[in-house]
């Protein structure tokens, strides 16, 4: 009964606690305890107080001790990730061709499509290039004017050959008539030196005879007149001949310098011609050029079509080189593009995680690639690819804060872990030229490493 009215007064108000009934207080005090333990009786003596703790409470007690341990071992083992985030596009490994027009005009013909196969020296396309003047088309004016030129020094050749056939005809003619001169002059020597001999033999026999009294000295006298008059003989002959055989020199000397002569100027002649056909070869350049492929490889791309005015150096298509014979294209890589800020941890061998634009990521994943280039030195807008820079900047603006079209661009070559990617469980390859955003994973710690970062850099100081 006594543990009843104790709860009681424990619930009850405290002037209900205080106010104890006068039988229990003159029972107390009538007792033989000391006068401290019966106040202390009196002010308790409907027993002690008991907080109420409702199972609410601990339910969330218990539900704030797991979120702690939770923060706690996210802190312990999470980690934090720094990323770079950039642009870039998908290209071909092996680099990408421009094919430019040459000079202004107008695309007339298209040999090509996009992604036809061709071979190196294939031609591409033609480019109409004439200009107009008061008396037609001037090219083509000129191209007659070209065509007589050419018509004059071939008619000039002709009566080159000709003549020299005639001059060398004459000389070789003269050449016959001096040889069968020669033969007679030979013979008449011949018949001299015959003469000559006898006549000396016959002097011989008459100055034997007239030292035996025989013949007089008048007759031995004559024979010696005749001797001298055939040796006067033998000298004209043998001069005579000589005169021959320096006329056959000069024929023959004549000869080589007509041959000479003649390939002198055939020599011009081919000079004047080669320098005509140069003329023409522009002429016709001028109204139209051929534009051929420098490689075998894949058209990718044809930005003009026929009949479009094209300007000097305009691009007219994209060609990607062929890699081997058993694979069509090259494989694709990433080229990113990113400030100087972003550069001071880049480096070869990181992790970039790509987010191509065509596929968003909330739906088909990131994909993974590895850095394998940095360029050396940035690249300003104007030397960046001319049928790439406009996608390259104008990415740069939208994805990088404070980046300005002016600023200069380093390059970023990231090697693809797969070339193609899963659309609705089919493996569709990736195309050329796929504008994407990717994050360069640069360092990686955990939380509570990052958290102490600063701690620790003070303590090192």
């Amino acid at each position: 009964m006594s543990n009843i009215c104790q709860n009681t007064l424990n619930t009850a108000s405290p002037d209900v606690r205080q106010a104890a009934p006068p039988e229990y207080q003159s029972a107390v005090n009538d007792t033989f305890f000391r006068k401290e333990v019966a106040q202390a009786h009196s002010d308790q003596w409907m027993g002690t107080i008991r907080l109420a703790q409702p199972m609410s409470v601990r339910i969330v007690a218990g539900f704030a001790m797991v979120i702690a341990l939770c923060v706690l071992a996210y802190i312990f083992f999470g980690t934090v990730t720094r990323k770079a985030r950039v642009t870039g596009m998908t290209l071909p490994a092996g680099g990408s061709l421009t094919i430019s027009a040459m000079n202004p005009g107008i695309l007339t013909r298209s040999f090509v499509t996009e992604g036809q196969a061709v071979i190196a020296g294939q031609p591409l396309f033609e480019v109409a290039t004439e200009r107009q003047g008061s008396s037609g088309e001037i090219s083509m004016l000129v191209a007659q004017q070209l065509t007589i030129q050419k018509n004059t020094l071939a008619s000039e050749r002709r009566t080159r050959v000709a003549q020299h056939r005639d001059k060398a005809s004459a000389i070789d003619e003269r050449l016959v008539n001096v040889n069968a001169e020669t033969l007679e002059l030979d013979q008449e020597i011949a018949l001299a030196q015959r003469r000559l001999d006898l006549a000396k033999s016959s002097l011989v026999k008459y100055e034997t005879l007239q030292g035996s009294g025989f013949v007089s000295a008048a007759q031995t006298q004559q024979k010696q007149e005749e001797l001298i008059d055939l040796g006067a003989r033998m000298s004209t002959l043998t001069r005579a001949k000589l005169q021959l055989q320096a006329t056959k020199l000069n024929l023959a000397a004549e000869r080589t310098a007509s041959v000479g002569e003649l390939d002198n100027t055939m020599s011009q002649l081919q000079r004047s011609e080669a320098i005509v056909d140069k003329d023409i070869a522009e002429n016709h350049s001028r109204r139209t050029s051929l534009i051929l492929a420098p490689q075998a490889g894949v058209v990718a791309t044809i930005t003009y079509r026929s009949g479009q005015a094209v300007a000097a150096a305009q691009s007219l298509a994209v060609l990607i080189p062929q890699a081997s014979s058993k694979q069509n294209m090259e494989p694709l890589e990433v080229q990113l593009y990113a400030p100087s800020r972003m550069m001071g941890f880049v480096a070869t061998g990181q992790t970039v995680l790509i987010r191509y634009q065509a596929y968003p990521y909330q739906k088909f994943g990131l994909h993974r690639g590895r850095i394998v280039d940095i360029s050396k030195a940035p690249f300003a807008p104007n030397d960046l690819p001319p049928h790439l820079a406009s996608t390259i900047l104008s990415n740069a603006l939208q994805s990088m804060p404070g980046v300005n079209s002016n600023e200069a661009l380093f390059r970023i070559k990231v090697q693809l872990s797969r070339q193609s990617i899963d659309v609705y469980g089919v493996a569709q390859p990736l195309p050329a030229g796929m504008t994407l955003d990717a994050d360069i994973v640069q360092d990686r710690r955990r939380i509570w490493e990052w958290i102490a970062a600063p701690l620790l850099a003070a303590t090192q100081r």
